[in-house]
Parts: structure tokens; C-alpha cells; sequence
């Protein structure tokens, strides 16, 4: 877990500008601009009057949560399967190859019990910094409109 949560202090600022190139890609360099999304990050910091820093990890905890939980029921049930194979056909790891198999299958019940569980939090994660930039969206369009209106006046 310790490791997950060392691991998420690189993943989440790559996680903000992706969920963010994906669900908006025409504010945030047309989807495939990595230069042109982290200029648009820039003015959204400065436009919430905030640190860029903390816009990149806005996400955080849900990420570690995400992460957190993902890894400790892979590894949970990785083992719980594998302990039930062994105990009902044990002569399954005495070669190399049939290990080998175990592990494959082992690790690929794993890795569809841990994603469905994880999911939820994968999907807060995302609602959560495509909201926050629809809002600073928002939110200039807004001051930019009452500037409008005011300037007419």
C-alpha cells in the first residue's frame, strides 16, 4: 500500500490532464496536444486563482483509494484462487508449466474481480476532475459575459 501511495504522487497529475484531454479535448490541446493541455491547466490555475500544483492533484485521494483498493483485492484474490486450485488439484504445481497456467489464469480472475470492484472509484475519480473544469469553464464564461454586459452598459 505505502508503494501505491508513492506510485500515485507521479500518476495523478498524468491522470488530471488525461481525463481532462479526453473529456474535453477542445479546451485542452484538441485531445493530443500535451503542450497546449498543460497551457490550458496554466490559465485554469490562474483563472481559480489557485497553484497549478494543486489542480494537478486534485484527485488524489480518490486515486489512491482507487489504487489502494485495485491492488489489495488483486492480490487477495490471486492468492485465494490459486490456494483453491492447489487444494483441489494439487499435482497442478508440480511442473513449471502448469504453474505457469495457474498463475495465467489466477492473475486474469484477479485482475476482472479487482477492476469491477475498483471501478466505482475510477468513475468518482474522473466525474471529479471533469467537473472541476467544467466549472472553471463555467465560471470564466461567466465573468467574461457580466464583463460583456458591463462594458455595453
Amino acid at each position: 500500500a505505502c508503494a501505491t501511495v508513492v506510485a500515485c504522487l507521479g500518476v495523478c497529475p498524468a491522470e488530471v490532464v488525461r481525463i481532462r484531454m479526453v473529456s474535453r479535448p477542445e479546451a485542452y490541446g484538441g485531445g493530443s496536444d500535451l503542450g497546449g493541455a498543460l497551457a490550458a491547466l496554466r490559465a485554469e490555475a490562474e483563472a481559480a486563482g489557485a497553484p497549478l500544483r494543486s489542480l494537478l492533484y486534485s484527485g488524489f485521494r480518490p486515486l489512491v483509494l482507487r489504487q489502494v483498493i485495485f491492488g489489495m483485492i488483486k492480490f487477495f484474490t490471486f492468492d485465494f484462487v490459486v490456494g483453491a486450485v492447489l487444494e483441489v488439484a494439487p499435482q497442478l504445481g508440480d511442473s513449471a508449466q502448469t504453474e505457469l497456467l495457474l498463475s495465467l489464469g489466477a492473475g486474469l480472475v484477479a485482475g476482472v474481480a479487482s477492476s469491477l470492484i475498483s471501478q466505482p472509484a475510477d468513475t468518482i475519480l474522473s466525474r471529479m476532475n471533469r467537473g472541476a473544469a467544467a466549472a472553471a469553464t463555467a465560471s470564466s464564461a461567466s465573468t467574461a459575459a457580466a464583463a460583456a454586459a458591463a462594458a455595453a452598459a
